[in-house]
């Protein structure tokens, strides 16, 4: 199963984050009991886990519980966040009409959103290829951004990562399918398994924003003393790895010449 949510697109931020869950199915029988759990203790009526609308009191109460559920997931947490200064990172200029021309495209693209949906096919089509086997059937479950908006565009991002994931992995895969969180209707097991990688792309985006790194001896440190408390319990929970679900940041960001840049591994202390 994979679960992605993406965040960034507020003009004032510098990185558009990419959130990613990469989990085992089979291996996380007690997940789906653990969730079920939480919403019957704190989200009865239902209501999403997100970032954004974590301002009501049981949002608030139901985050560390559902945090902790998450650890009964057998898998990989990988954020990505990348400067806006690169405006392409998975395209060119001539990528979309290329394809266009190859394959055909069912929904309606401009360049710029073109080349948000190659990134994150790109992403996705690397870590199939680091975590996938001969013969598995994936699923993945998208939340309800612009890249998906309609039926056309979903189709084009399924056929899309289906092509460009061949090129990675090296093994016949089985069934490959592709949704929205909307699919599930009101049962919320897709929005509760794409939240996860809402709320650690929600607390990267945020601790990105408020505050900037320092350099310490030849790497740069992030802090958490400006964070939310939303925040605060998610980057908790994200960079204290004792459970078995394994948690990482990747950060692109602008190297030290201009039109260069770097990718590393984005570490926050917590004090």
């Amino acid at each position: 199963m994979f679960g992605s949510d993406y965040s960034g697109d507020h003009p004032k931020s510098e990185f558009r984050i990419y959130g990613f869950l990469v989990a085992d199915e089979d291996g996380s029988p007690q997940w789906p009991a653990r969730c079920h759990e939480v919403r019957e203790k704190y989200l009865r009526d239902g209501r999403r886990m997100s970032f954004k609308n974590m301002n009501d009191v049981q949002r608030r109460r139901a985050l560390i519980p559902f945090l902790e559920a998450a650890e009964y997931l057998d898998g990989y947490v990988v954020v990505v966040a990348v400067t806006k200064q690169l405006g392409q990172l998975s395209s060119t200029p001539t990528s979309m009409q290329v394809w266009h021309d190859i394959h055909g495209l069912q929904g309606k693209w401009d360049i710029k959103a073109f080349e948000q949906m190659a990134r994150v096919a790109h992403f996705f089509s690397m870590f199939l290829e680091a975590w996938s086997s001969k013969g598995m059937d994936v699923t993945w479950i998208t939340d309800d951004d612009s890249i998906v908006a309609n039926a056309g565009r979903l189709d084009d991002v399924h056929q899309f990562a289906a092509r460009l994931s061949a090129l990675f992995v090296p093994h016949q895969l089985g069934i490959f399918a592709m949704n929205t969180v909307s699919y599930d209707g009101k049962a919320r097991g897709f929005e509760d398994f794409v939240a996860i990688p809402d709320l650690a792309a929600g607390m990267v985006g945020e601790a990105l924003s408020v505050k900037r790194g320092q350099e310490h001896g030849g790497q740069k440190e992030y802090g958490a003393e400006e964070l939310s408390f939303k925040s605060e319990a998610i980057a908790d929970w994200f960079w204290h790895r004792s459970g078995p679900l394994k948690k990482i940041c990747i950060l692109i960001s602008p190297g030290g010449v201009k039109g260069q840049f770097g990718i590393g591994e984005l570490r926050m202390e917590l004090r």
